[in-house]
């Protein structure tokens, strides 16, 4: 199975909401004690590790997020994975930051890494949203509504928002094991009605 964390390489980009996918990645690396190597042909850093005497795969993707379908299309030119086995952990500015969302399908809903990896393997494999929620409003009308929403998955998450995100991260390997024994519908009921605080 695959484990696809969305984000944008780089150290500018470390700290930004539109990271939170890599966040859960890394943390799901240190859980079963692997690391990330870039490889080139896949446009993406890859972990191999095991879980219950099975091989499965952690990916971010190095095309930055408008272009992740390329490195998680490549990366299924070699590796027989059925889409349905495919985890892909992203931000959402629809979910207030504490609550997560897993589903087995669907749309982009707006996200353009989803939109990406929909154009290269279609809409059936599962995704986790993790809430960042949605820009501040002010009485300036400075920026477009597009622009604001560029500015803040792009932004640096504050420091409230950071602690609530490492509780939301802290639960990501037991939500993972989870899923990866095939446990899609229990995991959906046990964490999306989750609140961290």
């Amino acid at each position: 199975m695959l484990i696809v964390g969305l984000g944008n390489p780089g150290k500018e980009y470390e700290n930004t909401r539109h990271n939170a996918g890599f966040w859960c990645a890394d943390k799901l690396a240190s859980h079963f004690a692997v690391g990330f190597s870039p490889i080139r042909k896949y446009q993406a850093d890859i972990a191999v590790f095991k879980y219950n005497s099975n091989t499965h795969y952690l990916l971010k993707p190095l095309t930055y997020m408008n272009n992740s379908g390329e490195a998680v299309w490549a990366f299924l030119q070699d590796k027989n994975i059925e889409t349905s086995k495919i985890l892909v952990i992203e931000d959402d500015i629809n979910l207030p930051v504490g609550r997560i969302r897993l589903r087995a399908n669907g749309s982009a809903g707006g996200h353009n890494g989803l939109k990406s990896i929909i154009s290269k393997i279609g809409e059936d494999f599962w995704r986790l949203r993790i809430g960042v929620g949605q820009p501040q409003t002010d009485n300036s009308n400075s920026d477009s509504e597009h622009e604001k929403l560029i500015s803040h998955v792009l932004g640096e998450i504050n420091p409230s928002e950071a602690i609530i995100l490492r509780q939301v991260i802290k639960i990501i390997p037991e939500l993972a094991q989870d899923w990866l024994n095939g446990e899609g519908s229990k995991v959906m009921n046990k964490f999306n009605p989750m609140k961290f605080t």
